[in-house]
């Protein structure tokens, strides 16, 4: 009974991991997601779920089984692991085809926060996958944009989707943005040092508009990859970055 029991704790843990990795994921987001009934996460997780109950079936009536209702009870749970495989390599493949990027990518672009002259640094992440934000669009808290996986349009590598995936916000005149100590909000014309101030998003060392829709560069090394800097200050621009004009 003890064997059974500890049998059973195993792999009702495997299903709550699977059921909390998938519920974390349920946040992911971008545009023209491939119309499948259900995600390869919740295939995981549903899988997992008739998994543990086939198993417990076994393992509490056993003995009260007669050998042709053994052989249909292990043949279903061969059906539940085959399904939920064939599931995922079909969906990933039909993905990879489909996809903007026409396969997966695995992008990276470096990145500074600063309010009012500090530095912000994001929360650590949280859960097994040390990811702040989605599986394709997150950070480590590296000071690193991670775009991973196959994007949908080219949207899903923007500097606006990537605010919305860690829990802020950003548009040219708005930042929101999830830091360690809590959430940070500021609007143009909010007041650093007693100074009315404005936001300013540098790439590469030149002044972006509309920042919020600037798709990071398709490098995986940064160089050549992009170096951008959020910068919500009362100093003028000249003085943030002298070298523009």
């Amino acid at each position: 009974m003890k064997k059974r029991f500890v049998l059973f704790f195993l792999l009702f843990s495997v299903l709550a991991i699977s059921i909390a990795n998938a519920h974390e994921d349920e946040q992911n987001f971008g545009p023209d997601s491939p119309p499948y009934p259900i995600s390869q996460l919740e295939a995981v997780g549903y899988g997992s779920l008739a998994f543990i109950i086939i198993c417990f079936c076994i393992l509490y009536f056993n003995s009260k089984m007669t050998e042709m209702v053994k052989k249909l009870t292990y043949s279903l749970l061969l059906i539940v692991v085959v399904f939920v495989s064939l599931y995922l390599a079909i969906t990933t493949i039909h993905t990879n085809l489909i996809s903007f990027t026409k396969g997966p990518v695995h992008w990276h672009a470096d990145y500074e926060i600063w309010i009012c002259n500090q530095e912000i640094s994001l929360p650590e992440p949280k859960g097994m996958s040390n990811e702040l934000g989605t599986d394709t669009l997150h950070s480590h808290n590296d000071n690193r944009i991670h775009v991973e996986g196959a994007l949908m349009g080219p949207k899903q590598a923007s500097l606006g989707a990537f605010f919305n995936a860690i829990g802020g916000y950003l548009s040219d005149d708005e930042l929101k943005v999830n830091a360690d100590n809590g959430l940070i909000a500021k609007h143009n014309g909010d007041f650093c040092n007693d100074q009315p101030a404005k936001l300013y998003v540098f790439v590469n060392g030149q002044l972006i508009n509309d920042p919020s829709n600037y798709v990071i560069a398709p490098y995986e090394k940064v160089p050549p990859g992009d170096k951008i800097k959020f910068i919500f200050t009362e100093m003028s621009m000249q003085d943030v970055n002298p070298n523009i004009s």
